[in-house]
């Protein structure tokens, strides 16, 4: 007969292992028991929790402490500030705890907590929850002398001891990858946000700044809306510029940040008030305004600034340029700094017609009707315009940039030479919108620009107009010529004063003869050679048409220094041999020494001598016979 006390023991084991099976079907396994098993080489050190469910964070190190909560404006510091948290802090703080991976581990008994840096006064990081429950807690110890390495970087990382403190997970000492160690010096003063303005770019409408020149204010209308100057003038600004700026407030950072109360803000004056910098979103009307005050002296390094949504904080701010940091300097907050510098927002899409009027020639007509290429009407007759010229012309009016604004309210522009300008320029796009450019040059060869209708006078560099080709003869397409090897019967080739190559050309084969003075040279005529000479005569582009007077081409070309012959089948008008013609090209340097960078031309059919680059003139010059 089984005795009381062992069918009370049997009882009790029953009861236990029906609490065991309770426990387990309620919280998945016995850790709470028994103890967390450790995380494995490898794991995640925390990966129960995603970083939107973190919404509060303590550290402390050192006997310093703060807490830190996620609000409606950001991270905010409760304590040992009322304040911001730099953002970035909190999400490299998230992102290292959820990143930490396992390298190595050993018992707590068996290390030296204090040689790790994980003793009472080291690092303690405790993230929670919207109802503060604890999502982790650790302290985090000195860098490990060993590196891991990571799948996709190309250096190893650092790893540091870390000491779990949860409830069920505090009996292990952990190597993981990482450092964040750097966030925590200086009594914790890295995780204070040093940043004056925190705002998304994308939502900002308004930016009012106030400065020693006078008041600016800048908005657009939509998100994706150009910005533009709304006061003192209406003007679009300089896209460029404007980036600038968003991210030079957004990155503007504070060498020091101090309670307020416990500094004097600097006196002001009628003369020096502060800068003034203020942010509105679109939505808004509520301004975040930024105060600068002016320094002492002129050899001070820092401003002091105050922000209305930290009303607490004292910002140094730096005012002069310095690696690494945003300082007052770098802000383009002036008007002429910010306005749009370049001379037009031409559509070139949708333009149709140009018409440039120089003061001492004819007006040059230039049109296109797509889509056919742009035509120029040079001496009564329609020809394709030169395409470079073209593209010039159109970059130094669409990219070419002011150098300085001269007036915003210019009634008499005598003082600029635009009363009489020495070259305009209209523009005709396809709504019949039209726009007149104006250049003058004044007493002391400035060059200006006005646009015909506005009060604004520009200075430009001379090297934009000169730029633009104003002589008809410069607007002639750059095609050399038409050469057809169809048709081609020979080329004689004659260099300097030697005596003339002649190259017989066999179309239907391709075939090339070579004789010099009665010498058969066919044997030596390379004819890959040939045939690379031939397609660069085929395709050959003038680099700038000169005018027919020009006496530096005329001396040079009496003397040049390779003339190619061209000899051609001429057909009638059915189609049939009528003869032979021929055209002569001369080619001689423009400049003296043994590599000009350009050569005269000159075409025996053309009264224009032109300029071609050395580059072609190499390939028209080379050795054609194997040696």
């Amino acid at each position: 007969m089984r005795s009381l006390g062992s069918t009370l023991i049997l009882a009790l084991v029953a009861a236990f292992a029906c609490f065991l099976a309770v426990w387990q079907w309620h919280l998945g396994n016995f850790d709470s028991l028994f103890g967390m098993p450790p995380s494995a080489v490898g794991q995640r050190l925390y990966d129960s929790f995603t970083p939107e469910e973190v919404k509060h964070i303590q550290v402390s190190v050192n006997g310093a402490s703060a807490r830190f909560s996620l609000e409606a404006k950001g991270w905010q510091t409760s304590s040992p500030w009322v304040d911001r948290m730099d953002p970035r802090a909190a999400t490299s703080i998230i992102g290292f705890t959820l990143g930490m991976r396992v390298e190595d581990l050993s018992a707590e008994d068996e290390i030296d907590l204090l040689k790790t840096g994980l003793g009472d006064g080291g690092v303690r990081i405790r993230l929670e929850d919207a109802e503060r429950r604890p999502l982790a807690s650790y302290r985090l110890g000195r860098v490990t002398p060993w590196k891991a390495e990571i799948e996709g970087m190309e250096q190893a990382v650092p790893t540091v001891f870390v000491h779990p403190r949860d409830k069920q997970n505090k009996r292990h000492v952990y190597a993981c990858t990482g450092d964040i160690n750097p966030l925590f010096k200086d009594g914790l003063k890295f995780l204070r946000d040093h940043r004056p303005f925190y705002f998304n770019p994308v939502t900002l409408g308004k930016i009012r700044i106030r400065s020693q020149q006078g008041d600016l204010l800048l908005g657009r209308e939509t998100p994706g809306s150009p910005w533009r100057i709304v006061k003192p003038l209406d003007l679009p600004t300089d896209p460029a510029v404007m980036k600038s700026l968003l991210e030079g407030l957004f990155d503007l950072q504070a060498i020091r940040v101090s309670d307020r109360s416990s500094a004097t803000l600097p006196a002001t004056d009628a003369t020096a008030k502060p800068v003034q910098i203020a942010i509105t979103p679109f939505g808004s009307e509520s301004e975040t305004l930024l105060e600068i005050f002016p320094p002492e002296s002129p050899d001070v390094q820092m401003a002091s600034a105050t922000v209305s949504d930290r009303p607490g904080t004292l910002f140094a701010l730096p005012l002069k340029p310095e690696p690494g940091l945003v300082s007052l300097a770098d802000l383009p907050l002036e008007m002429n700094d910010l306005r749009d510098h370049t001379l037009t927002r031409l559509n070139i899409a949708s333009l149709r017609a140009i018409a440039i009027q120089p003061a001492t020639g004819p007006e040059i007509p230039i049109s296109r009707q797509p889509p056919h290429p742009w035509m120029v009407t040079l001496d009564g007759v329609s020809r394709e315009a030169n395409e470079g010229n073209l593209f010039s012309l159109l970059n130094a009016v669409t990219t070419g940039r002011a150098i300085g604004f001269e007036s915003d309210a210019a009634t008499d522009f005598t003082p600029w030479g635009l009363d009489r300008p020495i070259l305009t320029i209209r523009f005709l796009v396809g709504d019949h919108q039209g726009l007149e450019l104006r250049f003058g040059i004044d007493g002391k060869g400035g060059y200006f620009v006005n646009r015909l209708g506005t009060p604004t006078v520009m200075r430009v560099d001379e090297s934009l107009i000169t730029s633009i080709a104003v002589r008809p003869y410069e607007w002639r397409h750059s095609r050399l010529w038409s050469l057809d090897r169809f048709n081609l019967a020979a080329i004689e080739r004659r260099e300097g004063n030697a005596p003339p190559v002649m190259l017989k050309y066999q179309f239907n084969d391709e075939a090339w003869q070579a004789n010099c003075e009665g010498e058969d040279l066919g044997a030596k005529l390379d004819p890959a050679r040939a045939n690379f000479m031939l397609s660069v005569l085929e395709g050959l582009n003038v680099s700038r048409w000169l005018s027919p007077t020009d006496e530096g081409a005329a001396a040079a070309l009496a003397n040049p220094s390779l003339v190619l012959t061209v000899v051609e089948k001429s057909p009638d008008a059915e189609g049939d041999f009528a003869g032979l013609a021929q055209r002569t090209l001369r080619l001689a340097p423009a400049a003296a020494g043994p590599n000009p960078r350009m050569y005269y031309g000159g075409l025996n059919s053309e009264l224009h001598p032109f300029l071609l680059d050395a580059e072609t003139y190499g390939k028209l010059a080379m050795d054609l016979f194997e040696k």
